[in-house]
């Protein structure tokens, strides 16, 4: 295979996973127009966005598997495809269920696709050239996925909300006509699989991440949060049960026995994890403690992701030349710095001391992601490596979509008995007005700014507390995020130095995981 074949198949691949990466987050901006123009309630926002990232979290390990069976090469054509369609589907939506239903056919669609695309990247380039390889696609993905909330408010505001999801069609119809130009078809392969266990994977991930979403809404110690959260612990553990019993499981966790699959994966999904949360309500408390505009607010994040731009192929060098515990150790030891930092300078309430640690959060995640996926795939049997790229993307969605309901809790949590603490000591505003209040906080700032009248019934003199409380909850997630990211960095020191590495990365034999 010559080298500029291969590099024209991973333009390819890192082009249609960027589609993916931008579709998670582009509609976070547009959310109020959307709101507007569909009568979309405000459960119904949130759920444009975790639609997505829940049917890419459930549908992965399957995704893995068909293109196991099915062949990468057809896998990643059907997944483009099916995305292409969600996308036309969700630009003409005229209802919000319509709109929630197109998002979680998308997310179906990339469950398909992405695996498939990594595995074709780990098939194409020898084992001295993928840390590189992987270093650049994770580097472009990661950088349309920050970008994701500025390229939706300048097609927002220059054409449509709708526009966000047209651009998709020509791009996924290009991706396939080129894939099939450049990749030949594997024989497809028709193994047993226990399909019987896919509703207790789904059904146990919907009814952990639902009650996350809707806590603040219900209540903690509602009959339906407690019952959700009990039904998903049965049917996970169910389906971990049933997946030892059986010889040929939907997912495979014997692969979480080789160490470094273990490690890799427990990186990619914390880093998921914290960076979801550290960019979504990063761009909440811009809007709404600093003031800022969304596109404003969509600037001010790029600094979180274009370092990525040049550190990924960096930490996929490092890989190949030092092993993984170098780029991987700098890598999420700057993440976790950047997210305790933030949490502490957010009480300055200016953006310019955000910026560094945006900065350095962007370096870490270079540094650790393609090492990160490089050593999770590596060492995996080539027969194998659909299901391990299905087992690590399961991970690292359903990662993302509980950093978004955790984060989220925790800021809905402490927000709350923050500001209903100040409205109950100060008196001049009715305790039943707190959700109320809770979304006037941001048009209060921008009325103070353009020298308009806050919002009815809130007291101007009370903003800089009100402020204050936004801060700490935003805070308190960051803190969170840094603590769950930091349990996977320390495993890290567990990986082998470099001779070991290269002896690992030697490609198995036989059906080894």
């Amino acid at each position: 295979m010559s080298r500029r074949h291969r590099w024209w198949v991973l333009t390819v691949m890192t082009c249609a996973s960027s589609m993916i990466a931008i579709d998670a987050l582009v509609v976070l901006v547009a959310l109020p127009t959307i709101q507007r123009n569909l009568d979309a309630s405000a459960t119904g926002l949130q759920w444009i966005i975790t639609a997505y990232l829940l049917s890419f979290a459930c549908m992965s390990a399957i995704g893995g598997r068909v293109g196991d069976d099915l062949g990468h090469e057809r896998t990643f054509r059907l997944g483009t495809l099916l995305f292409v369609a969600a996308s036309l589907a969700a630009g003409l939506a005229q209802t919000e269920a319509w709109l929630i239903a197109a998002r979680t056919v998308q997310g179906a669609g990339a469950a398909l696709l992405r695996p498939a695309s990594q595995v074709i990247i780990v098939k194409e380039f020898p084992a001295g050239e993928r840390g590189q390889a992987m270093g650049i696609s994770s580097s472009v993905s990661t950088l349309f996925y920050g970008m994701a909330p500025l390229i939706g408010g300048v097609l927002t505001t220059a054409v449509s909300w709708r526009a966000i999801f047209f651009v998709n069609p020509p791009l996924g119809i290009a991706a396939v006509a080129l894939a099939r130009l450049l990749l030949t078809d594997a024989p497809a392969r028709r193994e047993p699989v226990d399909w019987a266990s896919a509703p207790l994977l789904i059904g146990g991930l919907v009814c952990l991440v639902l009650p996350l979403t809707q806590a603040h809404h219900w209540g903690w110690s509602s009959a339906a949060v407690i019952s959700l959260f009990a039904t998903a612990a049965v049917l996970l553990t169910l389906l971990v049960m049933r997946g030892r019993r059986v010889s040929h499981p939907l997912l495979h966790l014997e692969l979480f026995g080789r160490r470094e699959f273990g490690v890799g994966t427990a990186v990619i999904s914390t880093v998921r994890f914290a960076f979801v949360g550290f960019a979504v309500f990063g761009v909440v408390w811009l809007q709404d403690v600093v003031g800022m505009s969304p596109f404003e607010a969509g600037l001010a994040v790029l600094p979180l992701t274009l370092p990525t731009v040049v550190c990924a192929p960096l930490g996929g060098r490092l890989y190949d030349r030092l092993g993984p515990r170098v780029p991987l150790g700098i890598g999420t030891g700057l993440c976790v710095g950047a997210l305790l930092g933030a949490a502490v300078a957010l009480h300055r309430q200016e953006y310019a001391w955000l910026l560094a640690f945006y900065t350095a959060m962007g370096i870490g995640m270079g540094l650790s992601v393609s090492p990160a996926w490089t050593t999770a795939l590596g060492g995996t049997a080539p027969r194998m490596r659909g299901r391990a790229a299905g087992v690590t993307q399961t991970a690292r969605e359903i990662s993302a979509a509980l950093g978004l309901a955790v984060m989220g809790a925790v800021v809905s949590h402490v927000q709350g008995g923050r500001l209903g603490g100040i409205l109950r000591l100060d008196g001049r505003v009715p305790s039943g007005r707190l959700e109320a209040v809770e979304h006037s906080v941001g048009k209060a700032v921008a009325a103070t700014q353009q020298g308009s009248r806050l919002p009815a019934g809130l007291p101007a003199d009370l903003l800089p507390a009100l402020k204050g409380a936004v801060t700490t909850a935003v805070s308190a997630a960051f803190y969170v995020g840094a603590a769950v990211l930091l349990a996977a960095a320390l495993t890290v020191f567990t990986l082998p130095g470099k001779a070991d590495s290269a002896a690992a990365g030697r490609e198995p034999d036989g059906d080894a995981a």
